[in-house]
């Protein structure tokens, strides 16, 4: 009786929140491309991310300091782009990102610090963005010779 009881209630639950006519909400509909929704009608009307360069080379460092970098990039589409996630391949790499919607032609930036700390010899790093852009995933990468640390 007591899991009857907990079934109608879901389901009367799920049908009055569908009862508003818009199940969508504002953050989905912002979100929503033709990539991910497979919504035929928006192609060519989705935000773009189109970067100053996608590949940066910190160049020879010493192990154990920290770099930065900051990846420039324009929204070049038609629709407000809105970042969700920032991947790094390892916990040595941090990134900071917008979170709030970048209007078609505004500009902004991903900032990335690097720790080199325990890092020797030569790495290339890997940095995936995920957002509501064409294409949903954007890869960013960075290099840089580590000079490792003499130990006395």
């Amino acid at each position: 009786m007591k899991s009857l009881i907990i079934l109608l209630s879901v389901s009367i639950l799920s049908f009055l929140s569908s009862c508003n006519g818009n199940s969508q909400s504002t953050d989905a509909k912002l979100i929503e491309n033709s990539s991910s929704a497979q919504n035929p009608n928006s192609k060519g009307n989705e935000p773009i991310m189109t970067f100053d360069s996608e590949t940066f080379d910190f160049g020879t460092i010493n192990e154990g300091e920290v770099v930065e970098h900051t990846y420039n990039f324009t929204n070049t589409g038609n629709k407000p782009l809105l970042i969700s996630e920032v991947q790094v391949s390892c916990g040595c790499t941090v990134p900071v990102w917008p979170r709030e919607p970048i209007s078609p032609g505004q500009s902004s930036s991903i900032k990335l610090q690097f720790n080199s700390n325990n890092k020797p010899d030569k790495i290339l790093k890997d940095v995936t963005i995920i957002s509501n852009a064409n294409p949903v995933k954007k890869k960013l990468t960075f290099t840089a010779f580590v000079i490792e640390k003499k130990t006395e």
